[in-house]
């Protein structure tokens, strides 16, 4: 008789906690303690002299909006209001999920492709300066390609459209996906590598992560 072959092994997605409502708080200090590690780490150990990236034609036709730090810090409020909104816990899972995805991914393009880019003179005066040198203080130069801001933005954006606010989710992320280019803290390119690395995180969270 032949000998019997063993089915081949199929990928089992990794199974974690489900992000419930009433554990929502201490689950959004979580990712974002673990988003700042990475983010920040990958920045301090990355490999390698950064390239910096040239803005081109399409970029230098963008001007310099300083007000747009406002829309592009929303950013932080954007993401925390999708996940508490979301329409259920599996929708509240997944996007927590591809969120921590996307930011992983992108901290290993950051540590073994870094990037920078020429940051802009710093605003002064008011609310709209004091919020620049926040900025200034608070993030790196550096990691840029693929905008994570952009890809947060994306996935925070998904999740309210399937909330059902999709004027909300269909503005509030294209206006940060703009503000990246008025604040100059990216380029057209990766912004839109952002989005797509978003778009992905959202669509392999379910075959990689089981939260149920």
């Amino acid at each position: 008789m032949p000998p019997t072959q063993s089915p081949p092994t199929r990928w089992r997605p990794l199974r974690l906690p489900p992000i419930r409502a009433r554990y929502v708080g201490r689950a959004l200090l979580l990712g974002y303690g673990l988003f700042c590690l990475l983010y920040l780490s990958s920045h301090a150990l990355r490999l390698g002299t950064p390239l910096t990236l040239q803005r081109g034609a399409f970029d230098a036709a963008i001007p310099l909006l300083p007000w747009t730090i406002w829309p592009y810090l929303s950013q932080f409020v954007l993401l925390p209001l999708a996940v508490v909104k979301a329409r259920d816990d599996a929708d509240r899972s997944r996007v927590y999920y591809a969120a921590l995805l996307a930011t992983l991914t992108a901290a290993a393009v950051f540590l073994l492709f870094p990037t920078q880019l020429q940051r802009p003179p710093l605003p002064q005066g008011g609310m709209t300066g004091y919020a620049w040198q926040l900025l200034f203080a608070s993030d790196v130069d550096g990691n840029c390609f693929p905008s994570l801001h952009a890809a947060l933005a994306a996935l925070a954006g998904i999740a309210l459209w399937r909330r059902g606010w999709r004027a909300t989710a269909l503005s509030w992320t294209a206006l940060i996906a703009t503000a990246t280019l008025t604040t100059r803290q990216h380029v057209a390119w990766d912004t839109l590598a952002g989005i797509l690395l978003g778009a992905i995180a959202w669509m392999l969270t379910p075959r990689l992560f089981r939260h149920d």
